[in-house]
């Protein structure tokens, strides 16, 4: 083919140029502009019939020399990037018309498809010059549509390992051109790719390249997920290859040992290979979908369906049998492993998988799983077998859809045999399902109808030997069940709370009660969640025992138990942040005033903590992750500045000060009334300083 001069080409006197004559075939260092810019211009006359392979062979040629980093810069701001773009776009729309059947010139395109995305691929590697320029001519676009050509599956080596390996080099570190994969569709059919279906043809050996552009173009999790929310068959679709890839590598981990290890004997590279590009693209698809599973509860919805939910149970049921994946091989380090996941170490893919289930069950349209019987059942056996992990996970899906009062109460009074077995897993489990389980155990105490019920499985008794355990968040849900009872079933709650338990404290074995063991966790604390949840639980045990008469107060007032200092405490440290919590205590300390007596001289418990010296508060308390503190500068003030006293809380809330709730000031009110009352009638001597703080500081405000 003779390539004329650019004064011919643009109509001049021919006579006056000397014509330069190149072969598309053989472009050389002097000869590559001519020859690109040729393809640029005459796109038709490139991929005729005539002229196709002769482009393709000199595709190839440009391909090998950009290989060489200084002709990649060299050739990053010419005509390449363009004429790969618009010649790309030109064969996949041919070969999406054409079939390979009908043999019309098909061999050819898919003989120069491959060829412009090897050339693609390597003038664009580590050159941001290049790829910019594939940009900004269409080149995403078409790189996309190419990965969804038939013929990239049915020559899967030479076709899809040209094809995501150009989009790989194209995208790698660029986020701008990941951004344009991304919308142009081309996370799609790299799941796609992935699914076992289309193993054969030696397919495996490119799933590795697959994985690790599939990683690439997930990298940025946020943009990710904002593109899964838009394509609602996405997340899906990846599930479905997760749960078919995983199926597979069961059946390969069911082989026998002696046939195990005849492989290894016999060095079957091509089943090693295999199982390799089946780990690695498991690990890809876990850790991609649980990002963006992570970052958008819309994605998270899709999900939203029994048969989903069956899916995830058996690939983490597949991780928990198997142990996690083993040390992976050399194969797997060299070619299955994404760059930028990790290796798994543990079972940390059991725990990703679990954290999958737990965050579709909870969402509000995941509610009406519950009543799917298939699921339900299945749920069921698992918290009701042996293995901690699998019921954990059981148990957490349960407690999430089981949110409503309706699903509450039916399980508590349907399924006993499952509220049994989570009551004996919250008690001598391991620490993950005995937080799952005592969480699932606390939802069913909300509901009214359900109370009786989960008292005569004895799950107060169980609460109770856990209010001081050293593991929180076991701790925290043993005293939020106690205190969903306590308010609705008070009397055999309070009677487990007062029960005698053999403790240690100091070394010294002892009979405590939960009780006296919960004030001192209390006390001991500095867990914001424990001590406010743990005060909320005093508050209405002190309630309950006088108000209710829940259980005889004698009982309560033999174990002299100081119930007057928490209280104190959380009106103190915690009154701002939490005005329901202030309010409580302010109720509580009221009801144990009122109900002063020699044996329970509450009254002059709370005189004594008007004098500052003599109530022990500590320092203020950080805000917590949920409540993040509004400016940087009053936190860090928050952790040198001592809190104000009980006696000016008391006199804020008197005079209405600040922030503060009516009811509040109603309730100290009260509270100082009844003080007013006890100075009257108590026998016994009141501290004078705090009793001379109350009639010449706090009473007069009263008024």
């Amino acid at each position: 083919m003779v390539i004329s001069t650019k004064a011919q080409r643009e109509g001049g006197d021919a006579a006056s140029d000397t014509p330069v004559t190149q072969w598309l075939d053989a472009p050389t260092d002097d000869s590559v502009e001519t020859v690109v810019t040729y393809m640029l211009e005459h796109p038709s006359q490139s991929v005729s019939s005539t002229h196709i392979v002769a482009t393709a062979k000199a595709f190839k040629q440009l391909a090998d020399m950009c290989r060489d980093p200084d002709v990649r810069t060299r050739l990053a701001n010419g005509a390449l990037a363009a004429a790969s773009s618009a010649l790309l776009e030109r064969v996949v729309a041919d070969l999406g018309s054409k079939t390979e059947q009908s043999n019309d010139g098909h061999a050819e395109n898919v003989f120069l498809l491959v060829q412009v995305l090897r050339c693609i691929c390597n003038q664009s590697a580590d050159t941001d010059a290049a790829r910019t320029q594939l940009q900004q001519h269409g080149g995403m676009a078409a790189l996309a549509r190419a990965l969804n050509i038939d013929d990239v599956w049915r020559q899967p080596v030479p076709v899809a390992q040209a094809a995501f390996g150009a989009v790989l080099n194209v995208s790698l570190d660029h986020t701008s051109c990941t951004q344009s994969l991304v919308d142009a569709g081309a996370i799609e059919p790299h799941i796609s790719a992935l699914r076992v279906q289309r193993l054969g043809n030696g397919a495996h050996t490119v799933w590795p390249l697959v994985c690790s552009s599939l990683d690439n173009l997930c990298e940025d999790a946020e943009a990710a997920a904002a593109h899964f929310e838009q394509h609602t068959g996405l997340a899906p679709a990846m599930l479905q290859a997760l749960a078919e890839i995983t199926e597979r590598l069961a059946e390969i981990a069911k082989l026998s040992a002696e046939v195990a290890e005849r492989l290894v004997q016999t060095k079957e590279q091509q089943d090693a290979e295999v199982t390799a590009a089946l780990r690695g693209a498991q690990r890809t698809l876990l850790w991609n979908l649980c990002e963006v599973l992570e970052k958008s509860s819309i994605v998270r919805q899709q999900l939203c369906q029994p048969v989903y939910m069956h899916k995830m149970f058996d690939i983490l049921a597949y991780y928990v049998a198997t142990g996690g994946p083993d040390e992976p091989t050399q194969t797997e380090q060299s070619v299955a492993q994404p760059p930028s996941r990790p290796l798994p170490q543990g079972n940390r893919n059991a725990d990703a998988t679990a954290q999958m289930i737990v965050g579709v069950s909870g969402e509000d349209a995941a509610l009406s799983m519950f009543d799917d019987s298939g699921l339900q059942q299945r749920l069921f056996a698992q918290l009701t077998q042996s293995e901690s992990a699998l019921a954990a996970a059981a148990a957490l899906c349960l407690g999430n859809l089981a949110r409503t009062d309706a699903h509450c109460t039916r399980l508590a009074e349907s399924h006993s045999d499952v509220v049994r077995a989570a009551i004996a897993w919250f008690e001598s489990g391991e620490v993950r399902v005995r937080h799952a389980a005592s969480g699932l155990l606390k939802n069913l105490c909300v509901p009214v109808a359900a109370k009786a019920r989960m008292v005569e499985l004895g799950l107060p008794a169980v609460a109770a030997r856990n209010v001081d355990t050293a593991v929180v968040p076991v701790q925290a849900n043993a005293i939020g069940i106690l205190r969903h009872l306590v308010n609705g079933c008070a009397e055999p709650t309070v009677q487990a709370l007062l029960a005698l338990e053999p403790g240690k404290s100091q070394g010294q074995d002892q009979s405590q009660c939960a009780l006296e063991r919960l004030l001192t966790a209390v006390r001991g604390t500095d867990i914001d969640g424990i001590r406010c949840e743990g005060t909320r639980l005093v508050a209405a045990v002190a309630k309950a025992v006088y108000l209710k008469r829940a259980c005889d107060a004698q009982d309560l007032e033999a174990r002299d138990l100081d119930l007057v200092a928490p209280l104190v405490r959380l009106v103190v440290l915690d009154g701002q942040r939490h005005p329901l919590l202030q309010q409580e205590s302010l109720v509580a300390l009221t009801v144990l005033v009122a109900a002063s007596s020699i044996r329970a001289p509450y009254a002059h418990a709370v005189v004594r903590s008007l004098v500052p010296e003599t109530l022990t508060i500590g320092t203020v308390s950080e805000p917590t992750d949920d409540e993040p503190a509004n400016d940087t500068a009053e936190a860090n003030d928050a952790e040198t500045t001592a809190p104000d006293s009980f006696t000016d809380v008391l006199k804020r809330l008197l005079t209405q000060s600040g922030p503060v709730w009516p009811q509040s000031t109603m309730q100290a009110k009260s509270l100082i009334t009844q003080l007013t009352t006890q100075l009257n009638v108590q026998p016994n001597p009141f501290d004078p300083t705090g009793l001379d703080i109350l009639r010449t500081e706090i009473i007069p405000l009263t008024n």
